[in-house]
C-alpha cells in the first residue's frame, strides 16, 4: 500500500480538549464495514506526551470492544525525521507488523474568534444580619454590573481517518473519516478519554469496524 499520505501528516501538531463530538463523518461508497485483525493507531503530534496518551487511550477503548490494536510508537518513533523515511520503508514496517488497518488522527484547522464575556454579578437585596427567611425570599435581587470584556477563543478541528491496508491504490485506502471541533483545549487526560470514547463508539456503532 502506498502510505505516504498517512505519514505526510506527521508535521502537524495534535491538540487536546475536554469536550468533543464527531461533527462530521464520511464513509467510502460501497464500504460496509470490516473486521480488521490488527489496527495500528497513530496520532500526529510533536508533543510526545500527548501522542502517547491519545494512542494508548484509543487502543484501550478498541481492546475493550474486543478489537486488536496497538500504538504506533514502536513503528514510527518520536526521534525519527519522517521526511527521511522512504515510501518503501513505511510500507514495509506496516506489513512487517501485520497491520491490516491504520487509524490516524491529526489537526487540520484552527479557528480563532473573540467571544464576549458577560461580567454581570448579583447580590441579594437587604443582605446582612438580622433578616429572616421571609425577608430574604421577598426581597429579590439587585444586579451589580461591571464592564463586559472579550477573550480569544480557539477551536481546533481534528480529523481521524481509517486506512484499509489491503487497498493497493492509496486513493482508495481511506474508507472512513470523522471530524471533531475542540474548543479551548484544557486537560489532556479528560480530553483523550472523551475524544477516544466518542471516536471508538462512532466506529463501532456505525459498523465501520466490526
Amino acid at each position: 500500500m502506498k502510505t505516504r499520505i498517512i505519514i505526510s501528516l506527521v508535521a502537524i501538531m495534535f491538540l487536546w480538549s475536554c469536550s468533543t463530538t464527531m461533527k462530521y463523518t464520511w464513509t467510502k461508497p460501497e464500504f460496509e464495514g470490516k473486521k480488521f485483525d490488527k489496527i495500528l493507531v497513530l496520532t500526529i503530534s510533536k508533543n510526545l506526551k500527548s501522542r502517547t496518551l491519545f494512542e494508548n487511550t484509543v487502543v484501550k477503548y478498541l481492546k475493550e470492544e474486543g478489537i486488536n490494536a496497538t500504538n504506533a510508537l514502536s513503528v514510527f518513533t518520536p526521534v525519527e525525521d519522517m521526511e527521511d523515511v522512504t515510501e518503501e520503508q513505511i510500507e514495509a514496517r506496516i506489513k512487517e507488523g501485520n497491520y491490516d488497518a491504520v487509524l490516524v488522527t491529526t489537526l487540520i484547522d484552527v479557528k480563532t474568534q473573540d467571544v464576549r464575556v458577560n461580567n454581570t454579578s448579583y447580590y441579594p437585596m437587604n443582605y446582612g444580619y438580622g433578616y429572616g427567611y421571609r425577608s430574604y425570599i421577598y426581597s429579590g435581587y439587585h444586579h451589580m454590573y461591571a464592564n463586559d470584556y472579550y477573550r480569544q477563543q480557539k477551536t481546533y478541528v481534528l480529523e481521524t481517518r481509517l486506512y484499509d491496508v489491503s487497498e493497493s491504490d492509496p486513493k482508495e485506502a481511506v474508507v472512513w473519516s470523522g471530524q471533531s471541533e475542540l474548543t479551548d483545549p484544557s486537560g489532556s487526560n479528560s480530553a483523550s478519554k472523551s475524544y477516544s470514547d466518542t471516536l471508538v463508539k462512532t466506529l463501532i456503532e456505525s459498523g465501520t469496524i466490526k
